[in-house]
């Protein structure tokens, strides 16, 4: 790409090509443990504990049926069957059994249509593999929005359902359908509209199955025991909070535990994401983790031993660290298993005996370890290694920790400065926000790419800022809870806060120049930043962000966060940005791919009506063909735009 930036802008940019292993991806085979990085494979024997290389990667069972329809969701994967002979895939939109031996696919469903199909995500099969609990996916209530293909010859345009708030969601109902007779029992999940029903297993007999019900606004969750011969469904457990359940990526779950008829529930119950064991009746016996900290994630348990292998965030100074953690099923007790520094992700052998223990940190590329479950026998299996040129190194960031605007509360962040930093110099300030309530933003390994732009734009002679501030998840549910029916009314006054406080022992950061930028709620954020606080953000680069939370937005989270739009109207009008509009005195760059289906293109082209209609000049990028996360040469372009943005109306260095 030819443009005036720093050509090691683009190398920073490119930071992940340069670790050797920092792709590496594990499993479980019957061989032992595989992992798999830049198109090598390696085997390690549990017996021996040797590790050797393979000449081509062990056959995966389960295939990749479709990526998610939004990006964020995890791909939708095969389901084996007990005995791995065969699999439940999808077939269109319907449903069938792919046999293992000759890739023969036999249906299951015949009834699905494109806008009511089957769904294979999350199915689950009973023990003896003659029946599989799935769900039915019904959108044609929704509304369709269109994106148009520009590119063609012809414009083409393709519909896609969209929920709205306040308007129609997504329903599921749940089936429980025969391998061999095909039939399928609908099961009774309650009169209540637009449920969301989630797969969740099968007891050890399979003469009951388990799924999680809830809502569009994900309150209560509520756990169904279901007969699969009639139905009939009895309520186990509901999980309620006052606020909200928060139920993305490290929210609550529950994991059956067959051999003792019961579940583990991962709950906020007690103010921190924690693991308690309730028997089938929904009877609570035992709390398995307790403290001011919390569990992020449940990857094996061990009934027979009596243990859960667990993630979590156990390091009080560290809070946003990832650790491997077990503990007793009857409360006994709870093992740290892991200290470095970073995110520690795991998974249980087969047998119980062993951990993959895959972690890197903002300092160290990606290692796999092979643990002993009691943490007391480690090999390393796998070793990842920064290999940057000589002119464009990896610098880590800076961690640092401030006080919220609440002038009480801790926020923790990170200051990414060049590589050739002088503190005698002084330098503009970007900070790259994020600041919605499903998700952590702040990276905590160095691969994170969003960590990777706020690293490469520092080298262009800015300082670079990432902070997670109150109502963002990870923490304990008061933080979390600051959002609740106030999505937006902390977030800019934390974030001015935070840099306020870092200038005062920091004089090289320039105060009179800072931009902003973010994506998706980032975007939103952004904007809202020069209208909020435009005496602080003078530059502001918004992603593919939503400008008002009824027409333009999606109902999830927004919904769950803020609740029935009926309730809260004024709440929800309070969110737009258009009636600030006349605020605007900064630069503003509107980015936003034509094919995004998380938030349609229409929510800048509808930010852009309105700041023509306010007199209020902008710029706008829109860039072809591209979902909500950009890639190839537009992400580079867009990457390269964002960068002379900020040099043109910040300073920096070239």
């Amino acid at each position: 790409m030819n443009d005036d930036l720093d050509p090691r802008y683009r190398e920073f940019l490119r930071f992940a090509d340069h670790v050797a292993n920092g792709d590496v991806r594990t499993r479980w085979a019957d061989s032992g443990l595989i992992c798999s990085a830049d198109g090598r494979h390696w085997s390690t024997d549990l017996s021996t504990r040797q590790t050797r290389p393979l000449d081509r990667e062990p056959p995966v069972a389960a295939r990749p049926i479709r990526s998610a329809f939004k990006i964020g969701r995890p791909t939708v994967f095969e389901v084996p069957g007990p005995g791995g002979e065969f699999f439940a895939t999808e077939v269109g939109d319907d449903l069938g059994t792919r046999w293992a031996v000759d890739d023969r696919i036999v249906p299951l469903t015949n009834t699905g249509e494109p806008r009511n199909r089957w769904d294979g995500a999350g199915a689950t099969w009973s023990p003896d593999g003659l029946q599989l609990l799935a769900r039915r996916t019904d959108t044609r209530r929704m509304d369709l929005f269109p994106v148009v293909h520009w590119l063609k010859p012809r414009e083409e345009v393709d519909f896609f359902p969209a929920g709205s708030v306040g308007g129609a969601v997504e329903s599921t109902r749940a089936f429980v359908i025969h391998r061999i007779s095909r039939d399928a029992v609908e099961v009774d999940s309650g009169p209540e509209p637009e449920q969301d029903l989630r797969p969740v297993g099968w007891s050890a007999d399979g003469k009951q199955a388990y799924l999680l019900k809830a809502n569009r606004y994900k309150n209560p969750y509520v756990l169904l025991a279901v007969d699969p011969a009639t139905g009939a469904t009895r309520v186990v457990r509901e999980e309620r909070s006052t606020t909200w359940v928060s139920y993305w990526e490290k929210g609550l779950s529950v994991t059956l535990l067959p051999r003792n008829e019961g579940q583990l529930w991962l709950s906020e119950r007690s103010g921190f994401a924690h693991l308690y064991r309730h028997d089938d009746d929904g009877v609570l016996v035992a709390t398995v983790t307790a403290g001011d900290w919390a569990v992020t994630r449940v990857f094996g348990v061990d009934e027979a031993g009596g243990w859960v292998y667990f993630e979590a965030h156990s390091d009080p100074d560290h809070p946003y660290d990832v650790h491997l953690g077990r503990a007793r099923l009857d409360g006994g007790g709870v093992e740290t298993l892991t200290s470095g520094r970073g995110v520690h992700s795991g998974s249980l052998s087969p047998d119980r005996r062993w951990l993959a223990d895959r972690h890197a940190s903002m300092e160290n590329a990606p290692v796999v370890d092979l643990l002993a479950v009691d943490g007391k026998q480690s090999q390393r299996v796998l070793t990842g290694e920064i290999k940057t040129p000589a002119d464009a190194p990896w610098t880590p960031p800076e961690e640092f920790t401030v006080i919220a605007a609440d002038g009480v509360t801790v926020l923790h962040g990170q200051l990414f400065l060049p590589a050739d930093f002088d503190p005698q110099r002084s330098y503009p300030v970007i900070e790259s926000i994020y600041a919605g309530p499903n998700s952590a933003f702040v990276p905590q390994q160095l691969l994170d790419a969003n960590g990777i732009q706020s690293h490469a734009l520092a080298q262009l002679g800015f300082a670079v800022v990432m902070l997670d501030g109150r109502g963002t998840p990870e923490r304990s549910k008061e933080f979390h809870d600051v959002a609740y029916r106030n999505f937006a009314g902390e977030v800019i006054s934390d974030h001015v806060a935070a840099l306020r406080e870092l200038a005062q022992d920091r004089p090289y950061l320039d105060l009179d120049r800072v931009g902003v930028y973010g994506r998706s709620y980032g975007g939103y954020f952004t904007a809202r930043a020069l209208l909020e606080a435009p005496e602080v953000y003078k530059v502001g680069v918004a992603v593919n962000g939503v400008y008002e939370m009824r027409e333009g937005n999606g109902p999830g989270p927004i919904e769950c966060v803020m609740g029935p739009l009926a309730d809260d109207i004024a709440g929800y009008d309070k969110l737009s940005l258009y009636p600030m509009l006349d605020r605007l005195v900064g630069k503003l760059l509107i980015v936003h791919g034509t094919s995004d289906v998380n938030v349609p293109f229409a929510a800048s082209l509808q930010l852009v009506d309105k700041l023509m209609e306010a007199g209020k000049p902008f710029d706008f990028l829109p860039v072809n063909e591209q979902p909500h996360h950009f890639s190839g040469f537009r992400g580079e372009y867009v990457s390269s735009a964002m960068a002379r943005y900020f040099l043109e109306h910040l300073g920096g260095s070239l």
